[in-house]
């Protein structure tokens, strides 16, 4: 059971990085002046859900 929570805890997670990336990628275009800080932190924060992410979902057991 907590197996399942922690996968889907994981998945949570990198769709929220995925979100935030691809909110930030067309709002760079839609926004005629990007700002290079907003962006960065942008990126940082998606790399660091996905790294939390990584690390929450549980690794396959081979059989």
């Amino acid at each position: 059971m907590n197996r399942e929570r922690r996968k889907a805890l994981g998945n949570v997670f990198f769709d929220v990085a995925k979100y935030l990336l691809t909110t930030t990628a067309i709002g760079s275009f839609v926004v005629k002046d990007v700002n290079l800080v907003a962006s960065a932190i942008a990126a940082v924060a998606s790399f660091a859900l996905i790294a939390i992410a990584y690390y929450i979902t549980p690794q396959d057991k081979e059989k």
